[in-house]
């Protein structure tokens, strides 16, 4: 133990005064951001929790249509409350007992219900928009847009937040995202028309995304790579729980209008942590702006015990050489893109996989009504998978690595959808289908967690955001078409998912594993990445 006392004594003898002991030539910003984690106090951990706080209220928004929109059955009672209602039930006592979707008239050509909302009252606990806008007959697929459409709005928040999170920073942007988000859910409360409640999830899907991803970025530049996984783990958590409480406070507030009100009030709770964070020193460093870095540094050295001073710090040696002739703009991003088919090439597989698990992932989710017998039910097991993805993931993770864990998700979900071809009745409601499906989300849910981090240190830190933008916008698309999937699966549907999660099978074959490098500065950094890396290994 001497002689290493010794040895450990002379070594920082020989380091010149400038320098801290992570400060070499092969140093890099990951080396400070692990010196002031090894040092953390509880008060750096809870700043990384802090940031994952938001994704406890993400499931009560996202999928707060699935609740406040439920379909009356042919099993429920009603009552008439017009003239027009009463006279018809008086001549024909029986049509009291009939559902109303089964009353129509011939109106101009067409098949029409003779009994509309203001003629009816529906004798349910909770309200309806699915009700309140005659969305329960032949409107489905207008009720399923209301749903979709958040999408469109997520799609379109990804255009410009991939420019905002590389340009403006990820904590502006999630401010941004919280305000949208915060403020579209206020505006549900007020509700009452078909039009305005599509704009108000069009632009809850454009604030939920800009705050997630650029929540979720920040937490993971904050973190050193051997622990991003516990972050991804954390995610998953949360978001479990977060199906629990989305069930609870649906299932408890009757009124459709103030579960939006519930829902602005959870997600303004468990997202403040976006107003008091830490911008990353990243992103900052990657634009030049050294000063802003250091103070960035200071701010996460506060939270330490760690005796590193950014201000003796030059760190301009802590980027890469191909960092320190990059200047960063859209343009210059683009042109990476063109003239990297490394980079490219990686950046497209991720696209298509992104573009699958939100369909997978946000299908089934807003589906669960046509799979299973009870929608809240189905939330509850959602919830049940996605605690145990959250205690699997980051071991399978920790022991075969990010591209292996991936693999073995995907080509579950593949087994899964093919096993649920088959028409066969097990007991009652229960079907082969709805098992398999529900059985399937052990594996989704795990894909959808872990491509956060994977995609995270895949990307490197000029395109992060940019990246994250064309992916998420890629998940978006998918996340808008798989409802409609979901609602109404055959044969030939199953069939297709288990093609596509077959080819995700094949994309994560030919990406590299990350969990024990350093994540790339630039996109040349990509392309060194991959020198001597034997891609087609298992």
């Amino acid at each position: 133990m001497e002689d290493q006392a010794i040895l450990k004594a002379k070594d920082v003898e020989k380091r010149p005064n400038n320098l801290t002991p992570t400060e070499e030539d092969n140093a890099s910003i990951d080396d400070l951001i692990e010196e002031l984690f090894q040092a953390r106090t509880w008060k750096y951990t809870f700043l990384l929790l802090s940031l994952n706080f938001l994704w406890i209220a993400a499931p009560s928004q996202v999928y707060i249509t699935a609740f406040a929109g439920t379909v009356p059955t042919p099993e429920d009672s009603w009552t008439c409350v017009s003239q027009k209602c009463k006279d018809l039930v008086r001549g024909t006592p029986s049509l009291n007992k009939t559902f109303p979707c089964h009353l129509t008239e011939i109106k101009h050509g067409l098949q029409v219900p003779l009994l509309k909302n203001e003629d009816i009252q529906w004798d349910l606990y909770h309200s309806s928009f699915a009700i309140e806008f005659d969305l329960y007959c032949d409107s489905h697929t207008k009720k399923t847009l209301i749903s979709s459409i958040f999408f469109g709005g997520a799609l379109t928040g990804m255009i410009g937040g991939g420019y905002l999170t590389d340009h403006i920073g990820r904590k502006k942007t999630s401010i941004l995202g919280f305000t949208f988000l915060v403020l579209s859910l206020l505006c549900g409360a007020f509700c009452h028309n078909y039009i305005f409640l599509t704009i108000i999830r069009f632009f809850q899907g454009i604030g939920s995304y800009l705050l997630s991803t650029g929540m979720t970025i920040l937490c993971l530049e904050l973190t050193p790579k051997e622990f991003r996984k516990y972050v991804i783990g954390a995610l998953a958590l949360f978001w479990g729980l977060g199906y629990f409480f989305a069930t609870a406070l649906h299932y408890l507030i009757p009124n459709w209008n103030l579960m939006f009100l519930g829902s602005a009030i959870a997600v303004a709770i468990t997202s403040f942590p976006v107003f008091i964070c830490i911008e990353s020193p990243r992103y900052f460093m990657i634009n030049n702006d050294f000063e802003s870095s250091r103070e960035s540094l200071k701010a996460l050295a506060s939270l330490t015990t760690s005796d590193l001073d950014p201000d003796k710090l030059d760190l301009n040696n802590y980027l890469t050489s191909s960092a320190k002739t990059r200047t960063q703009s859209l343009t210059q991003q683009f042109k990476d893109l063109l003239n990297n088919p490394t980079l490219l090439g990686e950046t497209l597989i991720q696209i298509f996989i992104w573009l699958c698990v939100g369909m997978f992932f946000y299908g089934k989710n807003f589906a669960w009504e046509a799979i299973i017998p009870n929608i809240y039910f189905g939330f509850l097991i959602a919830g049940v998978a996605e605690l145990l993805t959250a205690l699997v993931t980051v071991p399978l993770i920790g022991k075969f690595g990010r591209r292996r864990a991936h693999i073995i998700g995907y080509f579950g979900t593949m087994l899964l959808y093919l096993l649920a071809i088959p028409d066969v009745q097990i007991v009652g409601q229960w079907t082969l289908m709805s098992i398999s499906c529900m059985l399937s989300t052990l594996f989704v849910y795990g894909c959808f967690a872990g491509v956060y981090l994977w995609t995270g240190e895949l990307a490197p830190t000029s395109h992060r955001g940019m990246v994250f933008c064309v992916c998420s916008s890629a998940s978006t698309i998918g996340s808008f078409v798989g409802p409609y999937i979901f609602n109404s699966l055959t044969p030939i549907s199953l069939g297709g998912l288990a093609f596509l999660a077959a080819l995700c099978t094949v994309g994560c074959f030919l990406l590299v594993e990350t969990g024990d490098k350093t994540i790339c500065l630039t996109g040349q950094d990509v392309v060194d990445r991959r020198k001597n890396y034997f891609k087609y290994r298992v």
